[in-house]
C-alpha cells in the first residue's frame, strides 16, 4: 500500500502524544484532535496514566490552542484512547477505555461513551462519561452511529471477534459479534478496531483495523502491531468483514533511511507500535484518507493514502 504523504505532527514535544481522535473544524482547514499526554513510561502490568488534551491544529501544522479538558482526580481511574464520530447538527459522540481499579487494585478496562452536544462552539471541560459494563471488561469503544458501538470484550474468546451493542435510553442491547479470519500474519493474537468505519452507502463501510502478533525479538516475546483495511458489511443489524490479507502499516513503515526508528518506543522491551483512534477525509481532498497513527506510544504522524487504494480488492 502506497503512503502518500507522512508527518510527525508533534516534532519538537517531549511528552508522549498519541491515539488521537480526529474532526475537522466546521468553516475551517483546521483539524481538532483529542489524545493523550503522558510523561513517563508506567511500570510493567499498569496503564501508562496521562491526561487528555484537546488540540485545534492549521492546514500548516501550527497548535493553535491546546487545553486540558480531562485529568484522573484519583489513583484508580484513567481514561484512554478516544475516538470521535460526527454527528448531525454539531454533535459529538466519543468512545473511550475507562481504566477502573478492582478491589485488589488490579486494572481493569471498561468501555466509555461521552456524548458532546454542538462540538462547534465546545470550550469547556470532558463531560461525564457512561460505562458500559453490562458485557464485561473489554476496550476499543468505537461508534458507528449515533446509537450503534463496536468494542473488544476482554477474554481471549473475543481475540479474533467485536461485538457490537446498541444503546437507547441508557440501555446496552447486544446486536452481533464480528468474527475476524484467525490466519492473517500481522495479527496471529489479536485484532481490533481504530477510527470508526467510513460509510460509502448505507450497507457497506472501510473498515481500518489493527492487529498483533506476538514475536520473538532479541530473544524476547514482543507484541507487534499493525494496522490493516477491511470491508464492514452491516445488513439489518448482522455485520460481517472481508479483511485484506496485507497491513497498510507497520512499525517498519517509520524507520530511517539509516536504519534507526523515527521515534523510540516508550516500551521497547515489550512491543511495536503503530495503532490509530482517528481519521479523517478533509474538505479540501475528497479522495484521500488522512489517518493519525501513534507511533511507539510516543507520538503522531499523519499519514496520507488514496481512498481507492484502500478500497481495491474489497468493494
Amino acid at each position: 500500500m502506497k503512503i502518500h504523504q507522512i508527518k510527525n505532527i508533534f516534532p519538537d514535544v517531549r511528552v508522549a502524544r498519541f491515539n488521537l481522535a480526529a474532526w475537522q473544524k466546521i468553516g475551517s482547514d483546521s483539524i481538532y484532535f483529542i489524545g493523550r499526554e503522558v510523561a513517563k513510561a508506567a511500570k510493567p502490568g499498569e496503564p501508562d496514566t496521562g491526561i487528555l488534551k484537546l488540540f485545534e491544529i492549521t492546514k500548516d501544522g501550527t497548535i493553535v490552542q491546546e487545553r486540558l479538558i480531562w485529568k484522573p482526580m484519583y489513583n484508580g481511574i484513567n481514561l484512554e484512547d478516544p475516538r470521535a464520530l460526527e454527528l448531525p447538527n454539531e454533535n459529538l459522540l466519543i468512545g473511550l477505555t475507562a481504566v477502573l481499579r478492582d478491589k485488589r487494585g488490579r486494572p481493569i478496562p471498561f468501555p466509555a461513551i461521552i456524548k458532546i452536544d454542538s462540538h462547534s462552539s465546545w470550550n469547556d471541560e470532558l463531560p461525564p462519561f457512561l460505562i458500559i459494563s453490562s458485557f464485561g471488561p473489554g476496550k476499543n469503544l468505537t461508534p458507528i452511529d449515533n446509537s450503534t458501538y463496536l468494542f473488544r470484550p476482554d477474554s481471549s474468546d473475543y481475540n479474533h471477534k467485536i461485538l457490537v451493542f446498541s444503546l437507547h435510553r441508557q440501555v446496552p442491547d447486544k446486536l452481533d459479534d464480528i468474527d475476524f479470519p484467525t490466519n492473517l500474519s500481522w495479527a496471529k493474537w489479536r485484532i481490533g478496531t481504530t477510527m470508526p468505519p467510513i460509510w460509502l452507502n448505507q450497507e457497506e463501510a472501510l473498515f481500518i483495523i489493527h492487529g498483533i502478533s506476538i514475536v520473538k525479538l532479541k530473544g524476547k516475546a514482543t507484541y507487534v502491531y499493525s494496522i490493516g483495511r477491511a470491508k464492514l458489511t452491516r445488513k439489518n443489524n448482522k455485520f460481517s468483514v472481508v479483511v485484506a490479507p496485507e497491513p497498510i502499516l507497520t512499525s517498519d513503515n517509520f524507520i530511517n533511511n539509516d536504519g534507526t526508528p523515527m521515534v523510540a518506543e516508550l516500551h521497547p522491551k515489550l512491543r511495536r507500535v503503530v495503532y490509530s483512534c482517528g481519521g479523517i477525509i478533509k474538505r479540501n481532498k475528497q479522495d484521500a484518507l488522512y489517518l493519525y497513527v501513534n507511533v511507539g506510544d510516543r507520538t503522531t504522524f499523519e499519514v496520507e493514502f488514496s481512498l481507492k487504494e484502500l478500497k481495491e480488492g474489497l468493494f
